[in-house]
């Protein structure tokens, strides 16, 4: 299958690449099968999240644990359930960022993370209830981890 992306161009893509919301995103209801498209092989500290149904339609993911050390989302027993009941080594989580052409000034949503289920494949947007995590976090106050 392929699909026209604004940064790629044209991406082949296999259906076990693709990612399922059942719920959508917020905001974005009715879009419900992405594909994540790393922007570096290999790694998905960043990711362009594809919609499916619309070319048009893509979000920026960033991979929290390689900026926030401290990240530590709580996902709920309906969250969980809904993508699949996966043990929590099987559930990989992302944060949509808004880029800025200066680092400092772009953020990201810790509040609202995606928790995919890395078996299924299946996803959540999910609202977290620590109040120490805000839906535009600045991307410049990061603490990366220490290699």
């Amino acid at each position: 299958m392929k699909i026209n992306n604004k940064y790629f161009g044209e991406i082949e893509y296999e259906a076990e690449e693709k990612l399922s919301f059942p719920d959508g995103l917020f905001g974005f209801e009715e879009h419900k099968e992405f594909l994540p498209i790393p922007f570096e092989e290999g790694t998905d500290t960043l990711i362009c999240l594809q919609s499916l149904a619309d070319q048009d339609l893509s979000f920026i993911l960033l991979n929290p644990f390689a900026f926030f050390v401290d990240y530590d989302p709580q996902i709920s027993k309906e969250d969980q359930t809904a993508i699949g009941s996966p043990k929590e080594e099987d559930i990989s989580y992302y944060v949509i960022g808004v880029i800025r052409d200066r680092v400092a000034d772009s953020t990201v949503n810790l509040k609202a993370p995606i928790a995919v289920n890395s078996k299924t494949r299946n996803a959540r947007q999910i609202i977290l209830e620590d109040p120490a995590y805000t839906f535009r976090h600045a991307l410049g106050e990061t603490k990366g981890r220490e290699e």
